[in-house]
């Protein structure tokens, strides 16, 4: 027996390291939470990942394996999930149990999820002292703390209200689209030198993460963006994103004041929480900043008309002029002369974290690439900018995998998003699951969710076309795309 169960775990072996290292990767994309953990095995796409117990071909090659991106966490995942898994193996020799070989390959992703809650749990307690650490050294030289929170338009909003203040003071804003506790305490640490402003994005999968996150770095100035149906699986309800996003308002302090996303019913519904700060909007109806004329130039730069004159950006979607007026209403809130005010807003260049515009390095087809998240708002706004190339006569291409944590409203938010793809793109390639059905029942022959044919229709692409990056795609795909900066 014991000898058919060595057996059985030699040829097993290949197999459980292709699948943990998948599974890896998953855990990591869920960023270790437990709970997003839960709702993406409840997902069509999760169910299809653990009935996918056979490796593909593509599996042994470099480009086809999925797998974490290497990290201290994920090293750590990693090597306790192998260490739960030789006690297993080992046990099932011992034992000549062979069926423990096989139910461990079979219930293989039990190991690295319970490992990422062990990680958790310490990252947690690293977490408290990063902050504890971090908010010591604010508080010495106590900045002005600006907070930013919504569903969507955070990053932008940050980093641009920071350019814009960076004009007229010293501003710190951590790079990229840091927002979580341990991130921004340990950016902080690093990096923070004394300036006069510091600007926070506050993020949340759940109630109570933006309150804990003020505790430690109580803002003067909120802004908030927007709402719209982001981590749904999470939350549970849009109210429930109103009520956590209301925790940034309830936190600014009273003698400060809350810029809000007036265009937003949903918004001015957050702000409804706490009647005792001063809400201002920055946007629609009764916006304090008036802007006119905006629209995409023919380089697809987002221009507009403000106190009568004309401001093109780095920008690339329309939706982006909100994140502009909120920029220009926290600078003339701090005095802000205008005339450095709309210097700010056409000298600031967009990161790779940002919707980015441009030809294929080889076969020069244009490419929209907004594949660092996704949310219904975003993605609407990225299929804007889709439009306004097919009207200038290009052939249009949506590659997209979908939007994921959105429940059981999954269905409906994908169909709004495939009826409005219908208006702009000719084909639709789909490298995911979530919402695939839906796309499908749109678009019909004119949507493909195979690897290689995929893969196929890429290659015969030309100056002629325009394809649209939207979320997360196999990572091939996204090399594939990626920026040639040489």
């Amino acid at each position: 027996m014991q000898t058919l169960t060595l057996i059985i775990s030699l040829v097993l072996l290949p197999l459980l390291l292709v699948r943990l290292l998948r599974w890896l990767a998953w855990v990591q994309q869920k960023e270790y939470r437990p709970d997003r953990l839960w709702q993406f095995v409840l997902s069509e796409e999760g169910v299809q990942e653990l009935l996918r117990l056979l490796p593909r071909k593509t599996d042994f090659t470099r480009t086809g394996l999925k797998r974490p991106a290497m990290t201290a966490r994920a090293a750590m995942t990693g090597f306790l999930s192998l260490i739960l898994i030789g006690y297993t193996l080992t046990a099932a020799y011992s034992f000549s149990w062979w069926w423990l070989s096989v139910l461990a390959y079979l219930f293989l992703p039990i190991f690295p999820a319970a490992t990422a809650v062990l990680t958790e749990l310490g990252k947690s307690i690293l977490s408290t002292g990063l902050l504890f650490a971090a908010q010591r050294k604010v508080a010495a030289t106590k900045p002005t703390i600006i907070g930013v929170t919504g569903s969507y338009g955070k990053t932008t909003t940050r980093h641009l209200v920071a350019h814009v203040l960076s004009q007229q003071f010293t501003v710190y804003t951590p790079p990229r689209s840091h927002n979580t506790p341990i991130s921004i305490a340990w950016n902080l640490l690093r990096n923070y030198r004394q300036q006069e402003f510091l600007v926070l994005e506050y993020a949340a999968y759940k109630k109570g993460e933006i309150k804990r996150l003020a505790r430690w770095f109580k803002p003067l100035v909120s802004i908030v963006t927007g709402v719209t149906e982001q981590h749904l699986a999470l939350f549970g309800s849009i109210e429930k994103i109103i009520e956590a996003k209301g925790e940034l308002v309830k936190a600014t302090k009273l003698e400060g004041q809350v810029f809000y996303n007036g265009s937003d019913e949903r918004v001015i519904q957050i702000c409804r929480q706490d009647t005792s700060k001063k809400a201002v909007p920055y946007a629609g109806l009764s916006s304090v900043v008036k802007i006119d004329k905006a629209k995409l130039n023919d380089k697809g730069r987002l221009q507009f008309a403000w106190q009568g004159k004309t401001i093109v950006t780095h920008l690339s979607v329309l939706y982006s002029t909100k994140a502009m007026q909120a920029a220009i209403a926290v600078g003339q809130y701090f005095k802000v002369p205008d005339k450095k005010i709309a210097a700010g807003l056409s000298s600031f260049l967009p990161t790779d974290n940002y919707i980015q515009v441009y030809p294929h390095k080889n076969q020069g087809y244009l490419i929209i690439n907004d594949g660092k998240t996704s949310n219904p708002q975003g993605f609407l706004g990225a299929l804007e900018l889709l439009g306004h190339f097919k009207k200038q006569g290009k052939n249009t291409v949506l590659l997209t995998s979908g939007i994921i944590d959105l429940g059981d409203q999954s269905d409906e938010i994908h169909l709004k998003l495939a009826k409005a793809a219908a208006e702009v793109a000719d084909l639709v390639l789909y490298a995911g699951v979530d919402g695939r059905h839906i796309f499908k029942e749109i678009f019909g022959n004119n949507l493909t969710g195979n690897l290689e044919t995929i893969k196929t229709v890429m290659e015969k692409l030309n100056e002629k076309d325009v394809i649209l990056l939207e979320g997360n795609v196999p990572k091939w795909l996204n090399q594939e795309l990626q920026r040639n900066y040489d």
